[in-house]
């Protein structure tokens, strides 16, 4: 919550700085940039407080509706000269004003401003975005847990308050912070002779060999020095280069890469094929027409590899499928029961769902 006020807070100082400067693009850049932060972070990890019961911790779940609440009036009011329509409808749904229109700008100062929070939690967003992007080119899903991230860079131990939250956005069960980046893989400097030519003249070359040499160092601003040459930003890139059997992505501004170790135990896979199971049952609620919040009896009838992870697993699949009930076989469903199939990997798994208040 702290974190989405504060980037709240930034945003409204933003886009009130480039109107000023009558610097359109970057104004609708910083809502881009927002709305990402708000509805792929925020939103998405707050669900379970969101669509959680009424009962003792309610309190949690109106703190989470109160922030979103002031948020979206917020960001109603500070786009609106942007996206006037949305923004309207947005507006007037939240609060039943005549019009966003004939608000008055909102006030930054009411939101409290935060700024190693926030430089911390974007951080952060940038190692899970950056572990998931590994997933996705060695075509790992991510339902499929892993034993291990390891976030590797300079000053990095600081984001170690956030390892919980990590694992559980990557799918790990440890996360380890080190500065050794050169354990897992190095970094080769690449000069851009064409941008940087025009600049440096003659100087390009000895630029080009003493990064082919691992002559360089990084300077304050983003700068490179290669051989007693400075390079400015766009006269260079980084190339990373893994060590062989390492599986990492540098994260943006190379000074920090994360490494997953791709090779799950049996145990893990047994897990994942758990997991898998959950979303075929979550698809079969939606197909069900089912509040989320609607208890079930659950019958399964599965391919033995599919049974033997639900039997070793039997107790997360219930509760995260909301299942009071949970059977490996069709016996026993009631009239009332719905039936429904999934597929995964060629394999076909069938799913009975009945109300557990219908039995």
């Amino acid at each position: 919550d702290r974190y989405i006020l504060a980037k709240t807070h930034d945003l409204v100082t933003r886009i009130a700085e480039r109107l000023d400067a009558y610097d359109i693009a970057s104004a609708c850049q910083a809502v881009v940039e927002f709305m990402d932060a708000l509805n792929n972070w925020y939103i998405r990890r707050n669900r379970p407080r969101f669509w959680r019961a009424q009962g003792t911790e309610d309190s949690d779940k109106q703190a989470a509706y109160d922030t979103l609440y002031t948020v979206l009036v917020t960001l109603s009011r500070c786009a609106s000269p942007l996206l006037p329509f949305i923004s309207e409808a947005v507006y007037r749904g939240l609060t039943r004003d005549l019009s966003v229109h004939l608000a008055d700008w909102p006030d930054a100062a009411a939101l409290a401003a935060d700024p190693d929070l926030v430089a911390d939690m974007d951080r952060v967003r940038e190692v899970c975005s950056g572990a998931l992007s590994l997933r996705a080119t060695r075509d790992i899903r991510v339902r499929q847990p892993l034993a291990e991230l390891v976030v590797a860079g300079s000053g990095i131990e600081h984001l170690a308050p956030y390892s919980d939250m990590i694992a559980d956005e990557v799918n790990v069960k440890r996360v380890r912070f080190t500065e050794e980046i050169e354990s897992y893989a190095s970094f080769r400097l690449q000069v851009n002779a064409r941008d940087a030519g025009p600049r440096l003249g003659a100087d390009t070359k000895r630029a080009l060999a003493a990064a082919k040499q691992g002559d360089w160092r990084n300077l304050p601003d983003g700068e490179v020095d290669a051989g007693g040459i400075t390079l400015r930003p766009g006269e260079f890139t980084f190339l990373l280069e893994p060590k062989q059997g390492v599986a990492c992505e540098a994260l943006p501004g190379n000074d920090v890469i994360v490494v997953l170790d791709l090779d799950p135990s049996p145990e893990l896979i047994e897990e994942g094929l758990a997991r898998d199971v959950v979303r075929v049952v979550q698809q079969a609620r939606k197909e069900a027409d089912l509040h989320v919040s609607d208890r079930i009896h659950l019958y399964l009838e599965l391919p033995d590899e599919f049974r033997r992870a639900v039997e070793r697993f039997s107790d997360y699949v219930a509760e995260q499928t909301l299942a009071t009930e949970l059977r490996l076989e069709a016996s026993g469903a009631g009239e009332e029961a719905s039936f429904h199939e999934g597929h995964i990997g060629g394999q076909t798994l069938r799913v009975g769902i009945q109300l557990a208040s219908s039995t």
